[in-house]
Order: structure tokens, then C-alpha cells, then sequence
């Protein structure tokens, strides 16, 4: 880790930003890891408001402002899809090292460009492209992920991936068209298999029971298989994500929801815990329960918030209200979101090209692989090939 502090502008501070990643730019800060020059975003009254929480040294409406400001290192950007493309791109030509939050690639009636374009501009800015920009597909980032991978290596590689995805979407995504989660969401997953595997997507079939309901079958150039249930129906008391992996050596292991995982098929019964992700404004208490307690105490905070969310729909309370919001489970949990983000500042502070994170290229892969899984879906399941960058 360098001792340089990188000054850094943040461009688009919405909800997800404010819950996310507020937290980790709060902590770098305080540890002089990092400071915060600017923050971009339209409104004056958001402005002052992050003002009350975190110190930066102007604020701007204007995106150029902070691209053509010397003193910034790097611009993260929280901005919608619809942009984030574009942005990235002119930060990079700026001289800035970039961090952006997923997708990045949408589709040209989001954004007014083809992708493609895009994926070829980014081309052109290589290498600086590939060493400089970090696209948050952050669960490469989450502790018991990493560990199965490395892991993997010594186990003769995974050979059957299966992820389960239950998430209560129908609550915060009604603001998306229907069928949101797999343009927005099914992207983290589909990077996940070639990132565990080492290998590229040659075909791939998607069947839906109902709207937000997608089983995706991945078929890997090395011959692994990976399987994805992806569903935005479920309830916040639910255990929202699991990981179950073979291998070539019959060692097998399940993470759940990033708190603990176990590994089966050795001498001794091997099961980690991992500490709690604090999300921006969140009660310390349940933090240190789950770090304390793990994976039921964690079920217990799960029913805790489910029970509170299910009061507030008959006797809204607004003190009540915000509490859930800063205390929402799946944001505690540990997938990454947050040394995504220290690992990219200590990249910029070193001078040096990030890795793990990634790259133009993996988003771009992970677009097609979701509009290949799109033209599955609408065949009925058969398998196709997806299109190549």
C-alpha cells in the first residue's frame, strides 16, 4: 500500500452510492488513504447534504469541470447505466483512472450509442483502458469467493458451478420495466463463471417460470458447467445467495450469502465465517452480531428486518422507515463492494495496473452473454452461442 493520498471526485452519488460506497470513501478518508475533491451531481440540495456527511472541496453540476481539474487522480462513478459508458471514456481520455459501477454497456435505446461503439473506443484507449478502469462486477472482490478460486487451483478446477440468486426485487426494483433483473443483475453472475473458471461461455439457455423468475445454463470452452437461478421473488428473510462448486478432485464447497463457507471431502470439516460489509449509516450492532454469531445470527437479523419491513406497510413510521433503509441485509453482507473499491485506490496510489477487478472487456462479454441468455429465453431455452466482442 502507498502512502500517497489520491484525490478523487465522485460523479453520480445516488441511492445505491450512498449506501454502498459512502461507508468505504468515509473510512479511506479518515486513514488518509484518499481525499475527496469533488463531487458531481445535479443538485444542489444532494450536494449539501453529502456535505453534512463528508468533507470534499467543491461541488459541480458539470461532469468536465471535475475531468478537466489536474488534482483528481481518479472519478468514481455512481451515474445510471444510460451513461456510464460515455463517462468512462471521457475520464480516460482525461488522464483519470476510473471506477464505474455495472453494467456500464446497456443497450443503444438506453444510451443512443451501440455498444459496440463503445467496446471499440475503449479499444483505443488501450492499454490505459485495461489497467486503468474498474467496472464494479464487485463479487470477485467478496472474501469466500476469492478463497474458492484460489482454492480451486489445487482442487484440479471447478468443474459444476451453481448459484442461486433469491432477492426480494419486486420491494426496490418497481422503478425498472419488467425483466429488469436480468439486464441489471444477471450480469454479476455470468462474470462469475468465467472468472472461476478460467474460461469463456460457448453456449448458453435461459428458461423463466415468471417475470423475474431465470434459470441460465452456462457451457464452458474447458468443459465446466455452470448453472445460475436468478429471482427477484423472494423475501427478505431468505437467504439471498449461495455458491455450490465440484471440482476435479471431488473437494466440494458452499458459500452462503458471503457469510461463511464450508468445504466437504477433506479430513476435517472445514466451515469459515466472514466479517459483516457496515452499510452507510448502519446500526454497529448488528455488525458485530453477525460477526460474533455468523451465519444464524445473521438469519435472525434476516427475520429482525423482514418482520419491521412487514409493520411498516401497515403503520408507516418514518423514524422506522429510514432505520430499515440503513440497515437493509443483503447490504451487510461481505461481497465485495468494499475492497473492490480499496484495492482500485491503492492501484491509483501505486501507480500500478489493478487487478482482479474487471475490465471493459468483462463487461462487455458479460452484455452479450446476458443478450445471448435474452434470445434463449424468447426460443424457449434452446441453447445458443453467444456473439463475440
Amino acid at each position: 500500500m502507498s502512502s500517497k493520498a489520491v484525490n478523487v471526485a465522485v460523479i453520480g452519488w445516488g441511492n445505491f452510492f450512498s449506501h454502498i460506497h459512502e461507508q468505504t470513501l468515509a473510512d479511506l478518508i479518515g486513514e488518509g488513504r484518499c481525499n475527496l475533491r469533488a463531487v458531481c451531481v445535479r443538485s444542489e440540495q444532494t450536494r449539501a447534504q453529502i456535505a453534512q456527511r463528508l468533507p470534499f472541496e467543491y461541488g459541480t453540476p458539470e461532469y468536465r469541470k471535475v475531468l478537466e481539474d489536474p488534482r483528481i487522480d481518479a472519478v468514481l462513478i455512481g451515474a445510471p447505466h444510460s451513461i456510464q459508458a460515455q463517462l468512462s471514456i471521457d475520464a480516460l481520455k482525461a488522464g483519470k483512472w476510473v471506477y464505474v459501477e455495472k453494467p456500464m454497456f446497456a443497450d443503444q435505446a438506453d444510451t443512443g450509442t451501440d455498444p459496440a461503439d463503445f467496446y471499440r473506443q475503449f479499444q483505443a484507449l488501450d492499454p490505459l483502458a485495461s489497467q486503468r478502469l474498474a467496472v464494479g462486477l464487485n463479487k470477485r472482490f467478496a472474501p469466500a469467493y476469492r478463497q474458492v478460486r484460489d482454492l480451486a487451483d489445487h482442487w484440479d478446477g471447478l468443474k459444476s458451478i451453481q448459484m442461486t440468486i433469491i432477492d426480494d426485487a419486486w420491494r426496490w426494483g418497481s422503478k425498472y420495466p419488467p425483466g429488469f433483473l436480468m439486464w441489471l443483475d444477471a450480469c454479476h453472475w455470468l462474470d462469475l463463471a468465467r472468472w472461476f473458471t478460467g474460461s469463456e461461455v460457448v453456449q448458453i439457455s435461459c428458461l423463466s417460470a415468471q417475470v423475474e423468475d431465470s434459470l441460465v445454463t452456462l457451457k464452458m470452452a474447458n468443459g465446466a458447467l455452470a448453472v445460475v437461478l436468478l429471482s427477484g421473488n423472494g423475501t427478505m428473510d431468505m437467504m439471498k445467495e449461495e455458491l455450490r462448486v465440484t471440482s476435479g478432485r471431488r473437494i466440494c464447497a458452499t458459500a452462503t450469502d458471503y457469510v461463511q463457507l464450508e468445504i466437504f471431502g477433506q479430513p476435517k470439516r472445514h466451515v469459515q465465517s466472514y466479517q459483516a460489509n457496515l452499510q452507510s449509516g448502519g446500526d454497529l450492532r448488528h455488525i458485530r452480531a453477525i460477526n460474533e454469531g455468523g451465519l444464524e445470527a445473521f438469519r435472525a437479523i434476516r427475520r429482525q428486518m423482514f418482520d419491521l419491513f412487514n409493520r411498516l406497510q401497515t403503520a408507516p413510521n418514518a423514524q422506522q422507515e429510514d432505520y430499515l433503509k440503513k440497515n437493509i441485509p443483503n447490504f451487510m453482507r461481505p461481497q465485495g463492494w468494499r475492497q473492490s473499491v480499496i484495492e482500485f485506490v491503492d492501484s491509483v496510489a501505486a501507480g500500478s495496473p489493478l487487478r482482479n477487478s474487471a475490465t471493459y472487456h468483462d463487461a462487455y462479454v458479460a452484455y452479450l452473454l446476458v443478450e445471448a441468455a435474452k434470445q434463449s429465453a424468447a426460443a424457449g431455452g434452446t441453447f445458443v452461442a453467444p456473439a463475440a466482442p
